[in-house]
């Protein structure tokens, strides 16, 4: 199969539901494989601009550690393949003395400590200070508390990836909270087996995200290529080979394919519109190898900045034309070049209701 790159940017649009909004933020968190959620107000932009209406983000998500060890909000009832894969990922992690250094523990303490929350998590919500007390006193070492208490969450991400904890809802003066997942919804887990959960995620990937390479997918799932290899070919005959202007490497879903083949690759489309697509969008994050294209040269740095923040980014015609911030009812676009201003600033209405205006005011700069 050979695709042109305009081909392969009009298809994602599509498939991310960016022309045609799902009814729900379960739905989009099912088509994109989790909705990204480091920042709560870029998870409600996500979801808002692929629903029908102002999403509803408290029921039906689990949100946990997931794709690339970030905070996701993942399907509740597939939460299971999700857990299976993820501990398969988990299983392959490696501790070389630079990591201990780095976290303060060891291997063998970060293992009690993953069990010890699943012994001491339940339904009743945590607060990290509460958690790390509890683990504290089940494992016995107070030398882990301190490494445990930083924000970054780096020690709790095993026990997130086993099925043993995700966030619980925000504690009373905002900060978080974390239960037992099995606990939480009333439901004992039941982690899909490896092979089945990775080949399951893998699919999921590329539905929304294909063609990928095994670099992508690899960037993606947080590993190195190898393993991301490893998991094309254990997809056996659900995926196929596909060249993009000729540079062979990239693979997509078998039942795809001739989807991909029928998008137009000259003329107008309707995946050409301007779109603005909020920070974090998993249009602009995956693949890497997509977004190298989707880029000018130049402006990399003003998309993917310090700290890996993904910037809100103005598309026209499946290219980052521009990037773009709001402050109350007023949208700010600082595009790259000439755009169609008045087509972005029909798009940029649909805005208002999820930012909790009445309307949106478009400046340029």
């Amino acid at each position: 199969m050979t695709l042109t790159w305009r081909q392969v940017r009009r298809w994602r649009i599509r498939r991310q539901l960016l022309l045609s909004p799902a009814p729900g933020p379960v739905e989009v968190a099912r088509v994109l494989g989790g909705i990204h959620a480091q920042v709560t107000s870029c998870s409600a932009l996500i979801a808002g601009i692929r629903c029908a209406g102002v999403p509803d983000l408290s029921r039906g998500l689990v949100r946990t550690w997931a794709a690339r060890g970030t905070l996701h909000l993942l399907p509740a009832d597939e939460l299971d393949v999700w857990v299976g894969a993820l501990t398969a990922r988990d299983a392959r992690r490696r501790f070389p003395p630079s990591w201990e250094r780095e976290h303060g523990v060891s291997a063998a303490q970060l293992h009690a400590i993953t069990d010890a929350i699943g012994s001491v998590l339940g339904a009743v919500p945590s607060t990290r200070a509460e958690l790390v007390t509890a683990v504290v006193a089940e494992v016995g070492d107070p030398a882990i508390a301190e490494p445990l208490s930083t924000g970054w969450g780096a020690l709790l991400k095993p026990a997130a990836a086993r099925g043993l904890l995700c966030s619980g809802p925000p504690a009373d003066d905002g900060g978080v909270t974390f239960v037992s997942p099995a606990a939480w919804l009333g439901r004992p887990l039941a982690p899909v087996p490896a092979e089945e959960a990775e080949r399951a995620v893998l699919l999921r990937f590329l539905a929304a995200n294909g063609p990928a390479t095994a670099v992508d997918v690899g960037r993606w799932w947080g590993e190195r290529p190898a393993p991301a290899e490893r998991m094309i070919r254990a997809a056996g005959d659900a995926v196929t080979a596909v060249t993009i202007e000729g540079e062979a490497g990239y693979v997509a879903r078998t039942e795809d394919v001739d989807e991909m083949a029928a998008v137009p690759d000259g003329g107008t489309d309707p995946a050409d519109a301007p779109l603005l697509l909020p920070g974090f969008d998993p249009w602009v994050i995956a693949p890497l190898s997509h977004r190298s294209r989707a880029v000018p040269d130049g402006r990399v740095k003003e998309v993917s900045r310090t700290a890996g923040w993904i910037s809100p980014v103005l598309v026209v015609d499946g290219l980052v034309a521009g990037v773009w911030e709001h402050s109350g009812a007023t949208v700010t676009v600082r595009p790259f070049g000439p755009v169609p201003r008045a087509a972005v600033e029909e798009t940029a209405a649909r805005y208002a209701p999820l930012l909790g205006v009445d309307a949106v005011a478009v400046a340029w700069a």
